[in-house]
């Protein structure tokens, strides 16, 4: 499509070029044959014309006519963009599942879209790393996110796990034996280490002597999340500190070649895939200050592999990822209000952040701090989050964050189940902060219905909410998930949608103004026709009392 200014300096050209003709054209004309051609002057175009209506005696200016082209088209233009923008302006703002979103601007989300886009592009990883409360564990929540996410923009793998994980996962097998420590900041002190190089999950294990990690995609749920298994990049993110060796050894399939003078009943078969475990090549590493990272890229797909580990030095997370695309890394921390952010050593945090391309982060925090939260402490809880949002802020200024706030949580009064009277406080304060710290709030009480849905989740058939009126089953952590990205879609189809039209800011705003001129003749015309009826029917108001006896 011709922008604007290329159709005015087109026209205008075009005036040129006839004024030009006109000027030197003969006034008697030219003569060929019998016929004579002749050419209108100036005068003769733009002379007044002679009328008695004043109204009608001014000529038509050239540039005013145009202007009144390139405005008709500009509104025959903005009416097909703007039902498109009402449509995603009403969902950004009146959606139950909205995004609240800072200074309520749904561009927020442009950065975080545009990286995802570029990862098909050169090949790299596109981190998210989900925290969370004991809502979590199992990979709920985080899981379903990954799969319609990777589904979307591509990727594979479970992302980020630990080096010991306690609670199973529903997606992915892992073990590990030997000589390995753990170490947690979420936990009883007697879990904690005697410094603070805990790295992105907040937890790590001490290597000393040898030890093997596995990690395999779970096979008694092999039609479910698909994209899980796959992978074909293995990172270790270990200390700088010490010493390692590493090697890795993977479930690799061969596929039977068949000859080339192969009768055609062979030919036709399907080629026989064989599935050896193989050892990979070495390792690359990158060195940071506080920070190695072993990476292998593997010269094809594989759902398990064992990492061999040999040394002195700390572990702080294993990686299984894709060739490009997304990596949804969860990070269940079971009875945290995720207040530990600001004891992690920043550098070696921003280090890690960086090595894993950490470009969205999600807390989602605020159930455990709900039975606690009054009036009297409020204040504190709303230091304490925004020292945590900070502190992440501080080691990764280049990631988006999305705080989600708790879900809706019911407790027995009197025999019955209520919401806990602290929730909406709990939440209106998270809100605060985030918006505040120019973070963005996922309101999940608001996205389930409100006081009281915990009760009819739980009552559900099947249902969505544990008998504890707390947490979510998979099946309603799975929900909730959908949600969110269904959300979180709209705010892609709507980058898509201006990046489509090149919309960029200045035309947005043209846009809106648009849209609320429209509107307010709208409201005129309504106003107009309101006053037009009241004068109509006032006479006969007046006039009705003299008919009366």
């Amino acid at each position: 499509m011709m922008s604007p200014l290329k159709a005015l300096l087109s026209i205008l050209s075009l005036f040129v070029v006839l004024a030009i003709v006109a000027v030197v054209y003969p006034d008697g004309g030219i003569q060929i044959g019998d016929k004579t051609f002749r050419y209108p002057k100036l005068t003769d175009i733009f002379v007044k014309a002679n009328s008695d209506s004043t109204a009608d005696s001014a000529a038509v200016d050239p540039e005013e006519a145009i202007r009144q082209m390139m405005e008709a088209t500009k509104r025959k233009e903005f009416a097909a963009y703007t039902d498109s923008l009402k449509y995603y302006e009403d969902f950004f703002k009146n959606a139950r599942t909205r995004i609240d979103v800072p200074n309520d601007d749904p561009t927020w989300f442009d950065r975080f879209f545009l990286h995802l886009q570029l990862a098909e592009l050169d090949s790299s990883m596109v981190h998210i790393v989900h925290y969370g409360d004991s809502q979590l564990e199992e990979d709920r929540i985080s899981a379903t996110i990954r799969e319609d996410l990777q589904t979307e923009f591509g990727g594979a793998g479970p992302g980020m796990m630990p080096p010991i994980m306690t609670v199973p996962s529903q997606t992915t097998s892992h073990y590990n034996e030997g000589a390995l420590q753990r170490y947690i900041l979420f936990g009883p002190k007697e879990e904690e280490a005697s410094h603070n190089r805990y790295g992105p999950l907040a937890q790590f294990a001490d290597l000393n002597g040898s030890a093997v990690i596995s990690i395999k995609k779970r096979d008694d749920r092999k039609n479910a999340f698909p994209h899980v298994g796959g992978y074909n990049t293995v990172k270790v993110l270990a200390g700088k500190r010490g010493n390692l060796k590493l090697r890795l050894v993977y479930a690799r399939t061969f596929v039977e070649e068949i000859p080339e003078d192969a009768d055609s009943a062979t030919a036709a078969k399907p080629p026989k895939r064989t599935i050896k475990n193989v050892e990979a090549e070495a390792p690359t590493v990158e060195t940071f200050n506080k920070l190695k990272v072993y990476t292998w890229k593997l010269p094809d797909t594989t759902s398990s592999a064992k990492i061999y580990l040999s040394g002195n030095t700390e572990i702080y997370a294993v990686s299984a990822d894709g060739a490009y695309g997304v990596a949804v890394d969860n990070v269940a921390m079971r009875g945290s209000s995720g207040t530990i952010f600001h004891r992690i050593d920043t550098e070696l945090l921003s280090e890690a952040y960086k090595a894993m391309n950490v470009r969205l982060i999600i807390m989602e925090y605020g159930g455990n701090l709900v039975p606690g939260t009054n009036k009297s402490n409020v204040e504190w809880t709303r230091k304490l989050i925004t020292r945590q949002i900070q502190a992440i802020q501080k080691a990764n200024p280049d990631a988006d964050i999305i705080f989600f706030g708790p879900a809706d949580m019911a407790k027995q009064v009197d025999g019955s189940w209520k919401t806990y009277p602290g929730l909406a406080l709990t939440i209106k304060t998270l809100r605060e902060v985030a918006l505040d710290n120019g973070v963005a709030f996922w309101d999940m009480h608001r996205v389930m219905g409100g006081n009281g849905s915990m009760i009819k989740w739980v009552q559900k058939e099947p249902a969505l909410g544990f008998t504890d009126h707390i947490h979510f089953t998979r099946r309603g952590a799975a929900y909730m998930a959908d949600l969110f990205s269904s959300t979180l879609r709209m705010y892609y189809d709507y980058f898509q949608f201006r990046d489509r039209h090149k919309i960029d800011d200045n035309k947005l705003n043209e846009l809106r103004d648009y849209a609320d001129s429209l509107k307010n003749a709208d409201t005129l015309k309504l106003d107009s026709a309101k006053t037009d009826s009241t004068a109509t029917a006032a006479p006969a108001a007046q006039q009705a009392p003299e008919g009366n006896p």
